[in-house]
C-alpha cells in the first residue's frame, strides 16, 4: 500500500491550516455534521484562519420526513453561485412534499449571521463535486475539510452498525475527485469518535491508527472551555445530537447517553473534544465504497451501487420508515432496528440471489 503524504503540516509556515490560506469546512454527512463544520471553522478562526462553512442539505427523516436529500430546486431564498451550488442565509428554506423545511445549514447562518455555502447530492457524486468547485472558485480557497462526526467516512462497507454508509462515502469520493484534479488541496476530518452513536468508538480509533500507520494521521486539535460559547450559540438554534456530544464533554460529563430515539449508544468523555485530521488520499485509498461511488453521477445511482456491494444505506431506511408512516405506524426504536435488520438482511439476499 502507498505510502501517505509524509510531512505535512497542520500550523505554522506553510502549514495546511496558516492564516494566509483560505480554508472551506464541509459538512461531510450532511445533516447535523454543519453544526460540527461550524465548530471547526469558528475554532480555527482563533488562529487566525480564514474559514468559511459548507454542506449539502440532506435531514434526518424527523425534521424531513420525505426519503433522500433536498435538491438545488427545492430550496428557496438563496444566493445562485453556479448551476451546481447556492449560500444560503438565515431567510433560506426549502419546500418538498407540501411542507417548509428549515434544514440546519440555514439555522447555522442564523446562529452565526454569515452565509453557509451549499453543494448538492442528488446528481451524485459529479454533481457534489461540481457544486465544490463552484464554491471553491467563488472564494478562493485553498483547501477543503471534509468534516465527518463520529468518523464512520472510515467504515469499510461490512460493519454491522453502520447506519449511513452514502452520505460520508460520496463526500470522500468528492474530495478526493477535488484534489486529484487539483482544484485545490483536500483533508478528511473526523470530529468527536463515535459521537453519532454509530461505528464502536474502539473501532474508529483502531483505524485511525490504521491511517497512521500508512502517514494517514496528520495531527489533532481539541476543544476548551472557552469554546462553550460559540457552541451553545449554534446549538441554541440548530439540531445535532451527534454534536452534543462536545458540549457533554466540555461540561464534564462522562459515560454513555442514548440519541437517534434510543437506536444508537454514545460515550462522552475528553476524547468527544477532539478533531482528527487525516491525509484524505490514504483515507481514500483504504475505502472500497468510495472508490466504487467516484464516477456517479445520480443519488439513486450511487445507492444502487452500495446496494449492489450488499450494504443497506441511510436512504433505504428512509424509504423503509416513510412507508411505515405513510399507513400511520407509530416510529419507535424497535421498529427503526427492525427495519434496519430486515433491509440489511434483504439487501444481502438480493445481491446473493
Amino acid at each position: 500500500m502507498s505510502r501517505g503524504r509524509a510531512g505535512i503540516k497542520l500550523f505554522g509556515k506553510d502549514g495546511l491550516l496558516s492564516p494566509d490560506k483560505n480554508i472551506l469546512i464541509f459538512g461531510a454527512g450532511g445533516g447535523g455534521d454543519v453544526v460540527s463544520a461550524a465548530f471547526l471553522a469558528l475554532k480555527l478562526r482563533e488562529f487566525g484562519v480564514n474559514t468559511y462553512i459548507s454542506a449539502f442539505p440532506w435531514e434526518r427523516y424527523v425534521v424531513d420526513p420525505i426519503p433522500g436529500p433536498i435538491s438545488i430546486d427545492e430550496v428557496h431564498m438563496a444566493s445562485e453561485l453556479g448551476e451546481y451550488s447556492l449560500a444560503v442565509s438565515k431567510s433560506s428554506y426549502a419546500y418538498r412534499g407540501g411542507r417548509k423545511i428549515v434544514f440546519q445549514a440555514v439555522n447555522v447562518s442564523r446562529a452565526l449571521g454569515e452565509e453557509v455555502y451549499l453543494s448538492f447530492i442528488d446528481r451524485g457524486v459529479e454533481g457534489l463535486y461540481n457544486g465544490l468547485i463552484e464554491i471553491i472558485d467563488r472564494l478562493k480557497i485553498d483547501l477543503l475539510i471534509g468534516l465527518d462526526v463520529g468518523g464512520d467516512i472510515l467504515a469499510l462497507g461490512g460493519e454491522k452498525e453502520l447506519w449511513s454508509p452514502l452520505a460520508d462515502q460520496m463526500s470522500l469520493a468528492a474530495l478526493y475527485k477535488v484534489d486529484s484534479n487539483n482544484i485545490c488541496s483536500s483533508m478528511v476530518a473526523v470530529a468527536f469518535p463515535g459521537a453519532d452513536g454509530e461505528l464502536n468508538r474502539d473501532y474508529i480509533m483502531r483505524r485511525i491508527s490504521g491511517l497512521a500507520a500508512d502517514d494517514g494521521l496528520v495531527g489533532a486539535i481539541g476543544f476548551s472551555n472557552k469554546d462553550i460559547h460559540y457552541i451553545e450559540r449554534i446549538l441554541g438554534y440548530a439540531v445535532s445530537e451527534a454534536g452534543t456530544a462536545v458540549r457533554d464533554a466540555l461540561y464534564g460529563k462522562y459515560g454513555w447517553k442514548t440519541i437517534r430515539k434510543g437506536t444508537r449508544r454514545v460515550f462522552i468523555d475528553p476524547l468527544s473534544t477532539i478533531v482528527f485530521f487525516l491525509d484524505m488520499e490514504v483515507v481514500y485509498n483504504q475505502s472500497p465504497m468510495a472508490r466504487r461511488l467516484l464516477k456517479t453521477n445520480s443519488f439513486e445511482q450511487a445507492n444502487k451501487v452500495l446496494n449492489d456491494l450488499g450494504i443497506y444505506t441511510e436512504y433505504d431506511l428512509e424509504l423503509d420508515l416513510y412507508i411505515q408512516m405513510k399507513n400511520n405506524v407509530g416510529i419507535d426504536t424497535e421498529l427503526i432496528r427492525e427495519l434496519k435488520d430486515k433491509g440489511r438482511l434483504r439487501i444481502r439476499s438480493r445481491r446473493q440471489g
